[in-house]
């Protein structure tokens, strides 16, 4: 108890402080609570208790939470003043990891630090995981303190510092970990939703962390704060941070940061370089990055900021790296440029102060590899700049290395020589080149060899001098480098590339380097090479080089006159002793001159590669007719070609054969036994064949050389052919025989051939059957010589040919006897030879030399014997013969010479015309010798003979000269002589001639006359145009046609010929030079500056300018047209010729040839591509052609000329119009200068419409409008704007327009002037548009119009369109309705349409409806124009029709049916138009109609008056007349009586038709069915012949009647058949007929009629009725007929397509008992064979198919 003590009896050392007091109190307390909670059972706690506890727990919380809210608001004395009641409310039960998280993301650093001190135990575990929500922008410094960090302990391992809590108070009783358990059995993890978003971040969720997950965290969270702020330094702060607080492994992220720093805040790089990004980069790549964007200046100062900074984090990652790094980066540059590695080189010199390169050893090495991995040959001066950066030999330490690189710098020394001496003559290489081909012998000897061939094509070539510099860098390079060449390749190298320039001066410059012959002599030494002895090439490789050199050009060569030839020739001339191979390609060469002579086309190189050098001499051959008569230069081109190699014989012999076998082609037997007996006397034996083909020949005469080639080639020919030799042989033999005989009936054959046979025919004598042959003919009188001439029996080739068998020499001794006249016609045929056409002069051989290209005939040429006496011609011993006798007689007996002296005129006219003229001046009648030159083929040498002739007879009459010597009339020349008889005749045409001059004078005319056409003719063929020279002679029509067609041409000598012409047949020069200015514009193809220099050269407009109206009037028609509108300077000059002409006064268009000059020279500088003739065309709107050339660059200058340019109405254009297109086309398509995008969208139109408005002060009111109408209420506009669009389009106008004219009135009530266009009514009238437009628009959203827009079906959206494009313009609106109306709308819809167009509209739809009325009329009537689609008009109206019935039948009384009728009523009465459209439209309205009787019979009335007035016209008719059944019938009788045509009856069914059927029974019971009446008169008034038609035509009538209301009964059906068939025999159109009526009693009869025809033909029977029999099933009933096989293959043929079903009829026979019937249709309807179809067989078919 207290007081039991006494104080001061306790020992000093017994007494505690205060504070000791206080711990041991504590302490006492705090172990008896501890044994009072042992005393309690936790578990046993009752509802009671346990609430009790929880209310304690969550009191001492919500205590706890205050202390805590009052640390935060800055402590007791702060958080009186800042306490916020409902905060705490929501902080106090708030989850704490929630409240942590959410101060973390606020930044609240302090506060987040309290929750940290004070409510560690919930929080700490959550520490890294709660850090991570501070803002990535929030710097790492501001909430350090928060940032875990270790240290080191005592034993130097690094430890986590754990974070210092405190707490409030003193843990309580009932916060007990035994208690909690009870209270709270499954506590709720407060911190669940921390990592459900974030699952990675569980790995960070511990109390204790370890030293690698806090480096990890470091890492994430750098690396998350660059993701997603991309701010750098924050990341780099938090990981310096994490450095300071002893956090391991940051550094490498840290120097990855630091070099994203320098990225993103120096280098100005990519900002989109991510650390992700840079952390996957190679170093190299990151090197590269930072050095990317530095540019030249600042290269090296960034190099020490940023890449040198980098090396050193680099090497303290890794250790040599820098090195590495440092030397690929330059390499890598160097690649492309050294310009940057050469400043790196130039800041490391060794007596630079601060080097980027320490290292001399790597500097060299860099540099060396730098220099060598430089791709670019233009890099030569920086590679020796970086050669003088490296430190030289003896400069600082030493080492083995450092000598290595030393030697190959001083290689590399030489292999930049190489490349300057490269670069020097044009050939850039880099040093890397030089070093990759010091070593390769093969790319060395290119090299050398490129560059030599690069100097020999240089141009302009290079001098002497440059050659021998040339040669000694080759030395050089050999010496220095290129070591694995020997000195002798360099000088091959060089020497060829001299061959190989395409240079004589180089070739032979190249001769004095080599040696050009097997004996040394060397040609002289040019002052280029001397001075120093040069070594040669040896002669052996010299002439490899010249060959390869020659061999070059020749095959580079296109033909013999290339340059490349002669330079070939050139190298192959160096070599002076010309070994064979150099012979070989000079003959070639040659070669080539001798298959350009023979045409052979064909390149050098071909004929070199050719292996069968035979096949270009077969070309030869092939091009050249006359090839087998130059057998000299053919075997010398042989040669040449060294056809068959080195074999001579073989050559020639294979020659020989090609020329044999063209001659023997061309039918020369001369030639082809020359070639032969060569190819024999050579010994040839592939030659046999050409032999054996001459040998059979049978038109060749030489029958004993032909023996000859017949033993060549038998002996030969190769053992499979010598029978058929033999036989040939054997058959030549016999005619050899035979011709021996056929002497004696034949004595024309000549004595050599007789001979020659006689010669292998010794036993028959042929001299005395020719002897007693020719005195037989001689003796014959004339008369009979004649008739033998005339009457020819057989030829002598006739002859030869007979021999056939064994027995021919019986059968010709016939031929002995003397047969008159055989053979004579013979030999006067055969007299044709060449010169036929007598193109050349023929003459005796022996004047070959005197005339020019004389025809010579072969016959004549060849001088035989002495012995030799030719055979004379049968005419020549004709007139002898009678000559002598007529002497003999002493004139008693006259020869009728004429005749024979005019044949023989006839035969040597084309063989010796100086003959053939004595012939003809030995005429005893003069005027006979024109019947000799009316046979002949008109030639100038023909014409001129027989003008020359009867010159020759004039002047020997006006002036007689005959006496003893030659007069010099003969003499004269014959030209010379033709021309003085012309001229003096021409000259003295008035005298009175004798009667016989006068004959001969006119032939002199008229042979003149045809010499000059057909000379002219001549001309004409010669140009190859088509001319056809018969119709030119004779036709003038033609003839001026053609001379003006040559002048369309622009050759000279052909418009020469055109004007000569002209001149000549009298055809007007300006016609000519019209016709050639014409061509000049329209098919020359000429420029405009080359017509108009072709223009003045030739002269034209000095003649054309003489008939100016003409002129203008050609070169409106003709010229004008061709010209492209778009052709400004052909324009120009166009209308310059005609204002040069003087055609003013004949231009009728407004606009004058000066204004088109001055318009056309402006415009083609500002308009390019302006379509003009467009532009100022009459008829079309000149602002179409403007518009598409309008731009803003050039708007003001064409509205300047504005004024000139006239409009479709005659005005001219203003500048406001021109302003406006251009505005409309600115608003579409933008301008490049003024709105450079396209609008697209609705915003960008609306821009551009503001864009457009802003010139709206240049416009007049109207062109505004035209402007708005175009982007508002066009096509473009409706499918491109917008409704909305256009109205605000239409209200800005609006607003404009009413600015403009406000600020036009002020201006002009300033001034009190303004013009028309811009007066106040027009702006009024402006407005009021806009104002309409704007109305119309809004109308556009009304549910009918956006019904018809929206509609499925095309033509109510077309109908949309089209009122969207009406602005509600009545006359548009109008229009549409129309339309529609005739469309066959309803009427509700028109009515709909009118009622939403804005504006008064006095429109009703039954004027619309009259509209369309009117115009159906007005095309019925033939006014094809008024109704534009293109339906037909009558179904036009019936839709109409329909509408308006439809109206009334629905209640409407828009149109009733007397308006239509009121409307059509004059049509229908108006005569002159055709009957059956006015008949068709009563019959419409009648159907559509419910008429009434008086209507009724008004229709009737107006169909009948239509029908009368067609064919009756005079027949007048009242109404009276047909109103009833009894008139009708009346008129019908009268009319039918009067009638016998076929269109008066015609006319008749269509008034019947018209009427209504006749329902009286008085007339149908008394007097019969007038259509029956109408039938019995057609077939009584119509001709016999013409019955069957007539027949046709009633059967047609009655089809027309089945589906009306006229449709015939059965009985008038029967009583027409009756007629048809008993009255007039017309069988078929009756039997249809009745088949039709579908009547059993009809169809009985049908069966009579058919069972009593017998046979069947196209008069009873068709196709059409045996269709119609199928479909009445009438088959079975006419089995047994003769019908029933025709309907039996026509069901078989025709069965699919109409339907009808074989088996079915099969079946119906078999019910019927035919058996053989049915079986015999199945087995035909199943394809069997007709063999097959037996009666058994049939029958088994009905079991089995049926």
């Amino acid at each position: 108890m207290p007081g039991d003590i006494d104080i001061e009896e306790i020992p000093y050392e017994d007494l505690l402080s205060p504070i000791e007091e206080l711990q041991r109190k504590k302490e006492g307390e705090a172990k008896k609570r501890q044994e009072l909670l042992k005393l309690v059972d936790f578990k046993k706690l009752t509802l009671e208790q346990k609430e009790l506890c929880r209310c304690r727990l969550k009191l001492l919380s919500y205590l706890d939470r205050l202390a805590t809210y009052e640390e935060i608001l800055g402590g007791p004395h702060a958080a009186e003043q800042r306490y916020d009641s409902e905060f705490f409310k929501k902080f106090r039960n708030q989850n704490i990891v929630l409240s942590a998280r959410t101060y973390a993301r606020q930044s609240n650093v302090q506060a987040l630090d309290i929750l940290f001190t004070y409510h560690g135990t919930e929080l700490l575990q959550h520490r890294l995981a709660i850090l991570f929500n501070f803002p990535e922008t929030t710097s790492p410094h501001e909430y350090a303190i928060l940032l875990p960090e270790a240290c080191f302990d005592d034993e130097d391992n690094l430890a986590i510092i754990p974070w210092n809590e405190q707490r409030h108070r003193d843990r309580d009783w009932c916060e007990e970990p035994a208690c909690r358990i009870i209270l709270e059995p499954n506590p709720q993890d407060e911190a669940e939703f921390l990592y459900e978003e974030q699952p990675e971040l569980l790995k960070f969720r511990t109390t204790e962390p370890s030293i690698q997950l806090l480096t990890d965290w470091y890492l994430r969270q750098a690396e998350e704060i660059d993701s997603f702020s991309r701010q750098v330094d924050c990341a780099l702060s938090l990981v310096r941070l994490g450095k300071e607080r002893n956090i391991p492994n940051l550094e490498l992220l840290c120097d990855d940061l630091v070099t994203l720093e320098t990225l993103v805040y120096e280098t100005e790089c990519d900002l989109t370089v991510t650390l992700k990004d840079l952390q996957q980069m190679k170093g190299i790549d990151k090197l590269r990055l930072l050095m990317n964007s530095s540019s030249e200046e600042m290269y090296v100062k960034n190099a020490y900021q940023w890449m040198v900074p980098f090396l050193h984090r680099c090497e303290s990652q890794k250790p040599g790296s820098a090195n590495i790094l440092l030397k690929e980066y330059l390499v890598t540059l160097a690649k492309e440029d050294l310009k940057y590695p050469l400043k790196i080189f130039q800041h490391s010199k060794p007596d630079c102060q601060q080097k980027i390169i320490g290292d001399h050893d790597q500097l060299m090495s860099i540099a060396l590899e730098c220099i060598y991995s430089c791709e670019r040959d233009n890099q030569l001066p920086h590679c020796y700049d970086i050669l003088e950066c490296l430190p030289q030999r003896g400069y600082g330490h030493e080492t083995d290395l450092t000598k290595i690189l030393h030697d190959k710098v001083d290689q590399l020394e030489k292999h930049l020589s190489v490349a300057e001496i490269l670069e020097k003559h044009g050939l850039p290489k880099p040093p890397s080149f030089v070093q990759n081909s010091q070593s390769s012998r093969e790319e060395a000897h290119q090299l050398m060899v490129k560059l030599t061939r690069h100097t020999g094509r240089r141009n302009p070539p290079v001098s002497e001098n440059h050659w021998k510099g040339l040669l000694q860098d080759l030395q050089d390079m050999q010496q220095n480098v290129y070591k694995c060449l020997d000195q002798d390749t360099c000088y091959e190298i060089f020497t060829e590339s001299l061959l190989c320039s395409s240079r004589l001066e180089n070739i032979r410059l190249a001769g004095q380097m080599m040696h050009c012959s097997a004996v040394a002599v060397d040609p002289p030494v040019t002052v280029a090479f001397r001075g120093k002895v040069q070594p040669k090439v040896s002669c052996k490789r010299s002439i490899e080089l010249v060959l390869a050199a020659a061999r070059e050009y020749f095959n580079s060569s296109t033909n013999l006159t290339d340059n490349c030839m002669d330079l070939a020739r050139c190298c192959l001339q160096l070599i002076t002793d010309c070994p064979a191979v150099i012979q070989e390609e000079l003959d070639l060469i040659s070669a080539l001159t001798q298959l350009e002579e023979f045409g052979v086309r064909i390149l050098p190189l071909q004929v070199r590669l050719r292996s069968d050098r035979l096949s270009l001499i077969e070309e030869c051959i092939s091009q050249c007719q006359t090839a087998y008569k130059q057998s000299t230069k053919l075997l010398g081109l042989a040669n040449l070609l060294r056809v068959a190699g080195d074999d001579s014989l073989k050559r020639k012999g294979r020659v020989l054969d090609l020329l044999a076998e063209q001659a023997l082609q061309y039918q020369d037997h001369k030639a082809a036994t020359f070639h032969c007996q060569e190819l024999m006397a050579i010994g040839y034996s592939n030659g046999w064949q050409v032999c054996s083909q001459l040998g059979q020949c049978d038109s060749y005469q030489d029958l004993g050389t032909r023996q000859e080639l017949m033993a060549f080639a038998l002996t030969h020919c190769p053992p499979n052919v010598i029978q058929s030799l033999l036989a040939a042989s054997s058959s030549l033999q016999t005619q050899i025989l035979y011709q021996a005989v056929n002497y004696q009936i034949d004595p024309s054959q000549t004595e050599d051939t007789l001979n020659n046979v006689g010669q292998d025919s010794p036993q028959v004598d042929a001299k005395a059957p020719i002897a007693s042959q020719s005195a037989h003919l001689l003796h014959r009188t004339t008369a009979k010589t004649i008739e033998v001439l005339s009457n020819t029996t057989m030829t002598t080739k006739a002859v030869l040919h007979a021999v056939s068998d064994s027995q021919w020499w019986k059968k010709s001794i016939s031929y002995l006897r003397p047969v008159h006249g055989q053979g004579l016609d013979s030999a006067l045929k055969g007299m044709a030879g060449e010169n036929v056409d007598m193109e050349k002069q023929g003459c005796n051989p022996f004047y070959e030399s005197v005339l020019a290209d004389p025809y010579v005939d072969k016959s004549k040429v060849t001088y035989t014997s002495y012995h030799h006496s030719p055979l004379e011609k049968f005419a020549e011993v004709l007139l002898r013969t009678g000559k002598l006798a007529e002497t003999k007689s002493e004139g008693q007996n006259l020869f009728p010479a004429t005749e024979v002296l005019l044949q023989l005129a006839s035969d040597a006219l084309n063989k010796d015309m100086t003959l053939a003229l004595s012939y003809l001046l030995a005429l005893p009648q003069v005027m006979d010798a024109n019947r000799c030159f009316e046979k002949q083929s008109h030639s100038a040498l023909s014409l001129q003979l027989a003008a020359y002739y009867y010159a020759l007879q004039i002047y020997a009459r006006l002036t007689p000269c005959f006496n003893d010597k030659c007069h010099t009339l003969y003499k004269a020349n014959p030209k010379d002589l033709i021309k003085l008889v012309t001229k003096y005749v021409t000259e003295n045409a008035s005298a009175d001639w004798p009667e016989e001059l006068e004959k001969l004078i006119q032939q002199l005319y008229l042979y003149n006359e045809r010499l000059t056409d057909f000379t002219q003719a001549q001309v004409l063929q010669g140009l190859g145009r088509g001319v056809d020279v018969q119709r030119f002679s004779a036709d003038s029509q033609y003839k001026r046609e053609t001379i003006l067609g040559l002048a369309e041409t622009l050759e000279e000598n052909v418009y020469k010929i055109s004007i000569s012409l002209a001149q000549r047949y009298n055809i007007p020069l300006w016609e000519v030079h019209m016709t050639h200015l014409e061509f000049l514009f329209t098919d020359s193809g000429l420029s405009t500056k080359e017509i108009e220099d072709r223009t003045q050269a030739l002269g034209l407009f000095e003649t054309l300018k003489s008939n100016p109206e003409a002129f203008h009037e050609h070169m409106t028609k003709y010229v004008y047209s061709s010209i492209e509108g778009t052709d400004l300077p052909r324009l120009l000059y166009y209308f310059s010729l005609l204002e040069n002409c003087g055609c003013l006064d004949f231009v009728t268009s407004p606009i004058k040839p000066d204004t088109h000059i001055r318009l056309l020279k402006k415009l083609k500088a500002v308009a390019t591509g302006l379509n003009y003739r467009r532009l100022t065309d009459e008829d079309s709107d000149p602002l179409e052609a403007l518009a598409p050339v309008l731009t803003s660059q050039n708007v003001l200058s064409i509205s300047k000329l504005a004024s000139k340019i006239p409009r479709k109405d005659g005005c001219m254009l203003s500048s406001s119009s021109v302003h406006a297109a251009w505005l409309r086309k600115l608003f579409w398509k933008g301008d490049p200068q003024v709105l450079k995008k396209q609008p697209q969208s609705a915003l960008e139109y609306l821009h551009a419409y503001d864009t457009c408005a802003k010139y709206f002060e240049r416009l007049f009111p109207s062109d505004i409008i035209f402007f708005i109408d175009g982007i508002t209420f066009s096509p473009e506009a409706a499918s491109l704007l917008t409704v909305e669009v256009r109205l605000e389009i239409t209200k800005r106008a609006l607003k404009s327009v009413k600015q403009i004219s406000e600020k036009m009135r002020k201006k002009n009530s300033e001034d009190n002037s303004h013009l028309p266009e811009n007066s106040p009514a027009s702006f009024e009238e402006a407005l009021n548009h806009l104002q309409q437009s704007l109305a119309h628009l809004e109308t556009l959203n009304h549910d009918f119009i956006l019904s018809l827009k929206n509609s499925d079906q095309e033509l109510l959206q077309k109908y949309s369109n089209l009122y969207d494009l009406s602005r509600s313009e009545e006359m548009s609106v109008r229009e549409l309705a129309v339309t529609m109306s005739i469309d066959g709308q309803p009427l509700d819809h028109i009515q709909q349409l009118l009622e939403v167009s804005s504006g008064p509209l006095h429109i009703s739809p039954k004027s619309v409806v009259q509209d369309a009325v009117n115009r159906i009329v007005s095309t019925l009537g033939g006014d094809g124009s008024v109704l534009t689609c293109r339906r037909d008009p009558l179904h036009v109206l019936e839709g109409i029709v329909t509408a308006v019935h439809a109206n009334v039948e629905n209640g409407g009384s828009l149109v009733s049916s007397d308006d239509l009728l009121d409307w059509l009523r004059p049509f229908c009465g108006n005569v002159s138009l055709p009957v059956k459209p006015r008949i068709e439209v009563l019959q419409i309205l009648e159907q559509a109609f419910h008429l009434s009787d008086e209507d009724s019979k008004l229709l009737v009335f107006f169909r009948t008056q239509a029908v009368l007035k067609a064919i009756w016209p005079h027949r007048q008719l009242e109404i009276s007349d047909v109103e009833k059944d009894e008139k009708r019938y009346q008129l019908f009788v009268e009319l039918l009586n009067s009638s016998s045509s076929e269109v008066e009856f015609q006319h008749l069914v269509l008034l019947l038709q018209a009427w209504p059927p006749v329902k009286s029974e008085t007339i149908l019971n008394t007097v019969g069915n007038p259509w029956v009446k109408l039938a019995a008169a057609m077939l009584s008034k119509c001709a016999t012949e013409q019955k069957g038609n007539v027949g046709n035509e009633v059967l047609n009538m009655c089809r027309s009647l089945y589906n009306t209301k006229h449709k015939l009964p059965v009985e008038c059906i029967r009583q027409i058949s009756a007629l048809l068939l008993d009255q007039y025999r017309v069988l078929l159109p009756a039997l249809k007929l009745l088949v039709e009526s579908k009547d059993e009693q009809l169809q009985t009869l049908t069966l009579e009629q058919i069972s009593n025809i017998h046979t069947v033909d196209e008069l009873n029977c068709d196709a059409e009725l045996i269709s119609l029999l199928l479909d009445a099933k009438l088959v079975v009933k006419c089995v047994g007929t003769a019908f029933y096989p025709h309907l039996i293959n026509h069901l078989l043929i025709s069965h699919e397509e109409q339907g009808w079903s074989v088996e079915d009829i099969a079946k119906k026979l078999q019910q019927e008992g035919y058996m053989a019937e049915a079986g015999s249709l199945m087995l035909s309807y199943r394809g069997t064979h007709p063999a097959l179809t037996t009666f058994n067989t049939a029958l088994n078919a009905i079991k089995r198919w049926l």
